[in-house]
């Protein structure tokens, strides 16, 4: 039986997060901010230095990527437990990209009701503005918009983590 494609938008609510499963198929088309192991410091660090977020990261989508010639590269970063617990005490909807294999990261997802796409069909991703050149390096707040990208529930709202027992 064929899994049915679920078309989002920017901005996803939580409480269509909430409903995901492991393994759903997502239609996703808005805007993602793109972030590396780096952003996630320079966040915090400002935060701490200035006493306010540098962004409302509420409702967003951070996907952990690498500007290539080609476009924008999933590129899994290696994130903490406590650096995931800040994005989504930051408001962070969801993460993309990231490889979560550990059974403490799964819980944290649980906890604050998230989950985590992968891409699905693709090794690249290019963004909708074609004027807009791929940036060479991940900055902190940068974004690019997509449509109709391809991605799965790799890790549900419920802990779940897609093709595990």
């Amino acid at each position: 039986m064929a899994r049915q494609t679920l078309k989002m938008f920017y901005p996803i609510s939580i409480k269509n997060i909430r409903q995901l499963k492991a393994g759903d198929l997502i239609q996703y088309s808005g805007r993602v901010l793109l972030a590396n192991e780096d952003t996630i410091d320079k966040y915090r660090m400002y935060e701490k230095l200035e006493g306010t977020p540098l962004l409302n990261l509420s409702r967003e989508i951070l996907f952990f990527c690498k500007p290539t010639e080609n476009g924008l590269r999933q590129e899994p970063a290696d994130i903490g437990p406590d650096d995931l617990e800040y994005l989504f005490m930051s408001g962070v909807t969801a993460t993309a990209g990231l490889d979560i294999s550990d059974k403490e990261m799964c819980e944290i997802y649980r906890r604050f009701s998230r989950v985590n796409f992968s891409l699905c069909n693709r090794k690249f991703l290019l963004p909708v503005d074609t004027n807009r050149e791929i940036p060479e390096e991940i900055e902190c707040g940068l974004s690019v918009s997509l449509k109709d990208v391809l991605f799965f529930v790799d890790v549900s709202s419920s802990g779940e983590k897609f093709g595990e027992v």
